[in-house]
């Protein structure tokens, strides 16, 4: 089975990552798609983030339309920092072929996350670019080239462009009482409205 991850803090969830989500689970031809909102992101850690419960009851709204996907509170449950060889680990089986989605950051960094010859190992990385100039291209394929020479493993990047709005961007217009209903799932709105979220 063929078996994608998708992870993130999500807050909240809008329409660029389920765009990436959909693009993801097409172009790799995935039998289930993972959403993983993370407990607290090692690149994160200080950071007042917005309760668990919260950021999964978004993702639940904002994929729900995507088939085979599901939103799991695996990195949730374990507790603690998320550290992505740690749910591979978890997700792990012979029965299970895993594709891991990040974008063009966080795959320039890959190689300072804790365990990279795991992820590559366990894991076909696939890397959904956000934009595509000259710089960037050149930037990612050398670095394919370093981690491969290095781990070995498997990385494939999506061609299809991602919306470049930003988590951050969203929580400063909604706290500002602007609209942002470009961006994110009318039910999640509904639901950020109703939980008085991003001090709404």
């Amino acid at each position: 089975m063929r078996v994608g991850i998708f992870g993130g803090t999500f807050s909240p969830p809008h329409n660029g990552h389920f765009n990436a989500a959909n693009d993801f689970r097409e172009s790799m031809a995935l039998d289930r798609l993972l959403i993983v909102p993370a407990a607290v992101p090692p690149n994160k850690e200080g950071l007042d983030l917005l309760p668990a419960r919260h950021r999964l009851a978004m993702c639940r709204i904002a994929f729900a339309k995507i088939p085979g996907c599901e939103v799991t509170p695996i990195e949730i449950d374990r507790g603690g920092t998320s550290y992505t060889y740690e749910t591979l680990t978890a997700l792990s089986s012979p029965e299970n072929q895993l594709f891991l989605m990040m974008g063009t950051d966080m795959f320039l960094t890959l190689d300072t996350w804790r365990r990279p010859d795991e992820i590559l190992r366990l894991a076909t990385v696939v890397v959904a670019s956000r934009s595509f100039d000259p710089e960037t291209t050149e930037a990612i394929e050398k670095k394919r080239e370093e981690l491969l020479s290095v781990y070995n493993g498997n990385v494939v990047f999506l061609k299809n462009v991602i919306c470049e709005v930003s988590s951050t961007f969203l929580r400063e217009k909604i706290a500002a009482g602007e609209d942002v209903s470009e961006w994110i799932d009318d039910g999640v709105l509904q639901y950020i409205e109703k939980e008085k979220l991003y001090d709404v």
